[in-house]
């Protein structure tokens, strides 16, 4: 799904005209490069940097492993985890 099916309705703006905007506005060319340059462009440059911790903080806390604790009794098993 396109930066431009997730903003705006069909009504709101042409799609052709908001690819042509798209393209001036990322220098790099790169079309894996529009969100980034479009969120730049939109929110300026403090939010987008801020958007790119919070998907670095993501990755970070995807790869890291919770310990767990295993509880059994005879008719009773209970898994505890931190996660």
């Amino acid at each position: 799904m396109s930066i431009f099916e997730e903003e705006w309705e069909d009504y709101e703006i042409d799609k052709n005209d908001f690819e042509i905007w798209l393209d001036s506005v990322n220098e790099s060319g790169d079309p894996a490069r529009d969100e980034e340059y479009y969120n730049k462009e939109i929110f300026g440059e403090e939010i987008a940097e801020q958007g790119e911790q919070m998907d670095r903080e993501a990755e970070a806390m995807a790869q890291v492993e919770y310990p767990e604790w295993v509880i059994s009794s005879g008719n009773y098993r209970m898994i505890v985890s931190n996660n």
